[in-house]
């Protein structure tokens, strides 16, 4: 490629990529992800965040951090929102150890009209508090309010919410986990590119972290290997 560059000043775009063509050498792929380029002062800021990485886990809600209600039933206020065992916990070791963290949940009772979108959000105002008053933080809650059958983009299986955290805060989704507890989460995190972990009734949020901060200490390769799904 290097080869088809001028001497002179000009546009990579229209040195390069119509020489590739003729070849049949180029290809690319769509995505969702975030454009970062240095093309500008302006986009310097947001691409020097976005290579600073910093660590960052995505949780789900229910079934991670609280308990899951059956199924077609919702967490419709405050009341009914019970921590999971070592749920607290994990969240303030996340921060000691300088993790942000994020939360995607699907929230369909608002759209079955179980609940308001008022009372999720103080749903969500009030678990950020506890977390804070254990010593965790949650920068971030992202819910798809929508139905089952919406067809929106934002719903898991599908990666809307995963790729609007990216967007809000220049992730490299290839290098943050996500960590949910069932199959539609892990499909979400796929199609985002994430590497993603499942909670079950033998591995709890506890020891997930307990094990990512562990491996943290010897290095990731033996982690993306054996953890991630």
């Amino acid at each position: 490629m290097i080869g088809f560059l001028p001497r002179e000043n000009q546009l990579f775009e229209e040195s390069v990529y119509p020489a590739l063509t003729a070849r049949r050498e180029l290809v690319a792929f769509e995505t969702d992800h975030r454009y970062y380029s240095v093309g500008s002062l302006e986009r310097l800021p947001l691409t020097e965040s976005f290579l600073a990485r910093r660590a960052t886990v995505i949780l789900d809600r229910d079934g991670v951090l609280n308990r899951k209600p059956p199924k077609a039933r919702y967490v419709r206020r405050w009341e009914d929102f019970q921590w999971l065992p070592g749920a607290l916990e994990s969240l303030r070791l996340l921060r000691e150890n300088g993790y942000r963290v994020i939360v995607v949940t699907n929230q369909a009772g608002v759209a079955r009209g179980e609940m308001t979108e008022q009372d999720l959000l103080d749903i969500h105002r009030r678990m950020c508090l506890e977390v804070r008053s254990a010593g965790g933080d949650i920068e971030a809650v992202y819910y798809c309010p929508h139905g089952w059958d919406e067809g929106c983009e934002c719903r898991k299986p599908k990666p809307g919410m995963l790729f609007r955290a990216q967007r809000d805060f220049h992730l490299d989704l290839t290098r943050t986990l996500f960590i949910g507890d069932d199959e539609r989460d892990a499909e979400a995190g796929h199609a985002a590119g994430c590497r993603t972990i499942l909670v079950t009734p033998d591995r709890s949020l506890l020891q997930v972290v307990g094990d990512l901060l562990q491996q943290n200490r010897r290095g990731w390769s033996r982690w993306e290997q054996a953890s991630a799904y």
